[in-house]
């Protein structure tokens, strides 16, 4: 026998005592799925990955195999979680909630925000609101009980959607509960006593710049300027108090900071929308629900996606939205984020999610909520 078969059969051994080991480990994660499912915890538990991972780093005795152990415990914490989000049927998650009385919310950004806006529109005005620097900031608060819910963009009328909001969906243990369209009135604002014809820079959040191009088309000797968020380069062009800065921003901020309205409604599309949704810790379905949204991966092999957009209409049920994003650890893989008409508490709809989650290798329910009433 060869060299090379004696240390091939040693690798044998090996991946044969792996794959005992792996069989044993997803045997006991089917008790923890369990348990998660009496005691309505979450699947994901980002603090408990990383103490796992950390963990394995730390036996690591040949350094120069660090970030392969680190990659390797990764994979394996994934599956563990696609296998628990599996073993827990569409109908656990049915939680319909009483109408408890929200008291604080949060949103992205500075007071006089777009999301602000739709803060005014989904709460009434004895709401404690807290506003956070980021997304992900916002997306922490929730899932430690900063505030009970969260207002953010999900997807505008002309620039689509708010990707670090999707990513944040599978990454975080939030829901969605609620849905409201936002028409958005971009405003451009200036120092009082200045004239649009002393503008040279006008700030603004890139996806706000972008959906004023004709403007700047028009304008060409204004620049656009990325900013933070819309309400902060209103705050900040109001400090700077200089006729030559401007901002892209909401009316509502131009009263918030002082500020003159050089020009109203100049988005490029006139009925420019911003769906934004409300997410918070526990997910709640109720009567009104209708429309259910998740995000999975399909196979690498013929006819897979196919598959699973063909159980929707082989239950006569529309999906309303389909987007991708890449998966940051499997190269030219993509994360799939439907929306479909439907509540979970219908047959169909339950019996159809089952079928997907059998052909699919991650998936997650992100919510199923109801629709508030939209701005024409």
């Amino acid at each position: 026998m060869s060299n090379l078969e004696d240390i091939r059969n040693e690798i044998n051994k090996i991946d044969s005592q792996l794959v005992a080991l792996f069989e044993k480990r997803m045997t006991i994660i089917i008790k923890v799925a369990r348990d998660k499912i009496a005691t309505n915890k979450p699947i994901y538990d980002a603090t408990r990955e990383k103490q796992v991972i950390k963990r394995a780093i730390d036996k690591v005795e040949n350094v120069e195999l660090t970030d392969y152990v680190k990659s390797f415990f990764e994979n394996i914490m994934e599956i563990s979680k696609n296998y628990q989000n599996q073993l827990i049927p569409t109908t656990i998650h049915n939680i319909t909630s009483k109408n408890k009385q929200v008291t604080s919310v949060g949103f992205q950004g500075v007071f006089g925000s777009f999301s602000d806006s739709a803060v005014d529109k989904l709460y009434d005005e004895k709401i404690i609101r807290r506003n956070y620097h980021s997304f992900e900031d916002l997306f922490i608060a929730v899932s430690k009980d900063e505030v009970e819910e969260g207002v953010v963009p999900y997807e505008n009328t002309s620039t689509g959607s708010i990707n670090d909001v999707l990513d944040l969906l599978r990454e975080y243990n939030l829901f969605i509960t609620s849905q409201i369209d936002v028409k958005i009135n971009h405003c451009l604002l200036g120092v009082k006593g200045s004239k649009k014809s002393d503008l040279v820079f006008v700030y603004s959040h890139p996806q706000a710049l972008m959906q004023c191009e004709q403007y700047f088309k028009a304008n060409s000797e204004v620049l656009a300027t990325p900013y933070s968020n819309t309400a902060v380069a209103a705050r900040d062009v109001s400090i700077w108090d200089d006729v030559q800065k401007g901002a892209i921003a909401s009316k509502k901020a131009s009263k918030l900071y002082n500020l003159e309205v050089l020009d109203e409604n100049i988005q490029d599309i006139k009925i420019n929308t911003t769906r934004f949704i409300v997410v918070k810790k526990l997910l709640q379905v109720n009567e009104f629900a209708s429309k259910t949204s998740f995000v999975f991966t399909a196979s690498h092999k013929p006819g897979a996606l196919f598959t699973i957009l063909k159980t929707f209409y082989d239950y006569n049920i529309n999906i309303t939205r389909i987007e991708s994003r890449p998966h940051i650890k499997r190269k030219f893989e993509y994360y799939f984020y439907l929306d479909i008409a439907g509540n979970i508490n219908e047959k169909k709809v339950s019996d159809a999610l089952e079928i997907v989650k059998l052909n699919c290798g991650y998936y997650k329910l992100l919510g199923c909520y109801d629709i508030k009433g939209s701005e024409a």
